[in-house]
């Protein structure tokens, strides 16, 4: 079989940064625009070439990993009504398929450096743990076109970082399952209580928040498990689950602890570790719902078929929480566990 071949240019500047356009001169405007110009003609004589290829494994319905443990290491989190409670995390996610369409998903997320615990040593750890239980209904076997990279090389030219990947697509086997889930999660993070005239006028600024709720919603799971031996290249692969969801959410318990001390001069007799919880309801309302989508993604096959045991990992997920307000996440990391 063949496949045509195609090659990919990015191109990041790694010039100095110039105080105004005038600096940047004619000669640079044309050298830049000639790097372009080479790029293109060379990916259209690459699209020309054609790569043979054996198709060594298309099966994704074999590749449903039973267990999947993914280790997320490089997480951000910020949201809109706390910039305080901005946090770096490491998070462990995945799930345990009782069955090819049931399963239990979990995902166990704690910050490692939280704004707000610089600026106060009294502020908990920010952490998220949830855990729940996911129902496939519907299973369906799709072809679509995938990409699969034959070789990725880094280059310079000009000052510049010019990275080109050549690849070749190639009709795959993709097994789609669409389903509900459902759990319980349980968060801890900063709250920034200066915003509102109440308590910023008595010296109070930051609170930690402890929410629990219930979440429930729509979930996709795609896979994808495709070998080929390339000519030229050798084996290469792309072997890769991929989960997207969309979940409302119930916060039916929310507790503030209030993390700093009021002025002297404060008429208010709460102190540090105060369970404020029904003044920051008198004050910013009691609110309960909340929603969010997300996406994860992570590798399925075993060392056995790819001779690699670890692999790339994602999640990235937005929405919006009661007193949390809308808050955006995710990060990168490996797959530990596919079995």
């Amino acid at each position: 079989m063949y496949a045509n071949k195609n090659t990919k240019f990015c191109v990041w500047d790694q010039s100095p940064a110039k105080n105004n356009f005038a600096n940047t001169n004619k000669s640079t405007l044309m050298k830049n625009q000639l790097l372009m110009l080479s790029a293109l003609c060379c990916s259209v004589l690459a699209n020309a070439q054609q790569v043979s290829y054996k198709l060594l494994g298309n099966n994704p319905q074999d590749y449903h990993p039973k267990l999947s443990v993914n280790l997320n290491i490089a997480g951000i989190e910020t949201s809109s009504n706390s910039v305080e409670a901005t946090n770096f995390y490491a998070s462990v996610f995945g799930h345990y398929m009782l069955q090819d369409k049931l399963g239990i998903q979990f995902n166990v997320q704690r910050a490692w450096l939280t704004l707000a615990k610089m600026g106060n040593k009294d502020m908990p750890t920010a952490s998220s743990y949830e855990a729940g239980a996911v129902l496939f209904f519907n299973k369906a076997e799709r072809k679509r076109n995938e990409r699969i990279v034959l070789k990725s090389n880094e280059s310079s030219y000009n000052n510049k970082r010019v990275t080109t990947t050549t690849f070749i697509t190639v009709p795959a086997k993709v097994i789609k399952y669409t389903g509900i889930r459902g759990g319980l999660s349980n968060r801890t993070t900063a709250f920034a209580l200066d915003q509102d005239d109440y308590f910023s006028k008595e010296g109070l600024n930051m609170s930690s928040l402890n929410t629990t709720g219930l979440y429930a919603g729509l979930i996709n799971r795609r896979l994808t498990h495709i070998v080929v031996d390339a000519s030229g290249y050798g084996k290469r692969f792309k072997s890769i689950g991929f989960d997207w969801y969309a979940d409302a959410m119930v916060q039916f318990a929310n507790k503030f602890t209030l993390r700093d001390d009021p002025f002297a001069t404060s008429s208010l007799s709460m102190r540090s570790g105060a369970d404020i919880t029904e003044d920051v309801k008198k004050v910013f309302g009691s609110n309960a719902l909340g929603f969010r989508i997300g996406m994860s993604g992570f590798q399925i096959a075993p060392k056995s078929e790819t001779n690699k045991k670890f692999g790339m990992c994602y999640n990235f997920e937005l929405g919006m929480m009661p007193y949390v307000g809308y808050y955006i996440k995710g990060g990168v990391g490996l797959t530990l566990v596919k079995k």
